[in-house]
């Protein structure tokens, strides 16, 4: 069988097609100028095809109604109340299945990735933004439609302003564009410092501070740990809620590894509810890396559900 994946989000599209659970091509697309979501998406599957897939997946970053197939809105990609799947398969002609990208991601892992053979699991993505999934006994909780939005629950009252409109939320913080936005102060104040020098002229973005920090650069690897901890802190807050037994972290930054969770994870032992008395849960990056998105919204086509 041969389904096709599209994972959307806030500056990229990445598309796979699978054939019998296993990813024969695979694209990654930055965001031209003007082209709209519903276009993006079409373009994504079309750069996989190869006409032998039999359905299609696709995982939003966003509030999706996963029954209609339709974007509610997504602080991170264009347009509200889109009929994605009814125009995928007006397209394409084939069956179509909607998600949110985290549900998708984690419905990967918990198949084929480094939550198999565990039922009690969240999933946080870690990139533009941060966005989650939850699985309890094994199954994917969506809440009345849209739960796992944690990367907008306020931790500062009078933070920045986030992409979705309210100030202080967790991603503020603790994702891409808050690394990026530490490095821009820092390299505004000394332009001379070792991080301009170590980035060489290009943009800090977080994945840019990340290489950095990982190539040995002090300044770059305390900004990293600052997010780090800022994180951390907000899987002890989740760990209060839900008691996991795993925690997997994906997305962009989230796949990239030590530099940013190994903060994370000493300030989640730190910072659990219980301290000593209860064992943290297990923090494992996502073995699908930035692709389990697409390859989830490709097993979600292939089962004809949504988890």
């Amino acid at each position: 069988m041969s389904t096709i994946g599209v994972d959307i989000g806030g500056t990229k599209a990445l598309a796979v097609r699978l054939e019998d659970g296993v990813v024969a091509a695979s694209t990654r697309v930055e965001h031209p100028v003007g082209v709209t979501t519903i276009d993006a998406i079409a373009n994504s599957v079309q750069s996989v095809s190869d006409g032998s897939e039999t359905a299609i997946g696709i995982g939003v970053a966003g509030l999706v109604d996963p029954t209609d197939g339709v974007l509610v809105w997504g602080p991170h990609v264009s347009g509200s109340d889109l009929p994605v799947a009814a125009s995928m398969r007006e397209r394409f002609g084939l069956p179509v299945v909607v998600d949110n990208d985290a549900n998708a991601a984690l419905h990967a892992e918990l198949a084929i990735g480094s939550a198999v053979g565990y039922r009690n699991v969240l999933l946080v993505t870690l990139g533009t933004g941060i966005g989650g999934a939850i699985a309890i006994d094994g199954a994917i909780h969506r809440g009345s439609g849209f739960a796992g939005e944690w990367g907008h629950t306020r931790v500062e009252a009078e933070g920045q302003l986030c992409d979705c409109g309210k100030r202080g939320c967790w991603e503020t913080v603790a994702s891409g564009p808050a690394l990026e936005r530490l490095a821009r102060e820092v390299i505004s104040g000394n332009p001379s410092r070792s991080l301009a020098l170590a980035l060489a002229g290009e943009a800090p973005t977080g994945e840019a501070v990340m290489r950095a920090a990982d190539a040995g650069d002090e300044t770059a690897r305390a900004l990293v740990t600052e997010v780090g901890r800022a994180f951390g802190q907000g899987l002890a807050d989740l760990t209060a809620i839900f008691d996991p037994e795993l925690i997997v972290v994906g997305g962009g930054l989230g796949s990239v590894g030590e530099s940013i969770l190994g903060p994370a994870r000493r300030i989640l032992a730190d910072g659990i509810h219980g301290g000593t008395h209860r064992v943290p849960p297990s923090v494992h990056v996502a073995m699908l890396g930035p692709s389990a998105s697409a390859v989830g919204a490709a097993l979600l086509a292939a089962g004809g559900s949504h988890g």
